[in-house]
């Protein structure tokens, strides 16, 4: 009965961490892509990247990223997410210089390679089946 029992808290343990790693990584992908998307827009709506508007929402998405940045290495492709750690750096030095073409790609280049993670990485029900 002891051994049932104590199997049963590993088991119970186990799908907790796993429901926290999915609710984890599904949110701040989230953030990150509502901020990218966010960031964009404000590209689109000003002659160049720097001005306030772009230089704080790109400053408080980069945030969220650097924030996080070690647990999502912690749970998913190391591979993948240096290149996105590589390309919203670079997303944040293109504003902070005035890059305006390239830091318009750069965003457009960062939001793919979070909705593929989205798409590919985190569980869900529409990539589960």
């Amino acid at each position: 009965m002891k051994k049932l029992i104590v199997i049963s808290i590993i088991f119970v343990l186990m799908i907790g961490g796993a429901l926290w790693e999915i609710f984890y990584t599904t949110s701040t992908y989230n953030k990150i892509y509502d901020g990218l998307i966010e960031v964009q827009k404000s590209m689109d709506r000003h002659e160049d990247v720097y001005n306030e508007e772009t230089l704080e929402l790109t400053r408080k998405t980069v945030g969220i990223w650097e924030q996080n940045k070690e647990i999502l290495f912690c749970l998913g492709n190391h591979n993948v997410l240096r290149t996105v750690d590589e390309k919203l750096e670079s997303l944040k030095a293109m504003v902070n210089i005035n890059y305006t073409d390239d830091a318009k790609v750069m965003v457009s280049i960062s939001l793919e390679l979070i909705k593929a993670i989205q798409n590919d990485c985190v569980p869900n029900m529409t990539n589960l089946f």
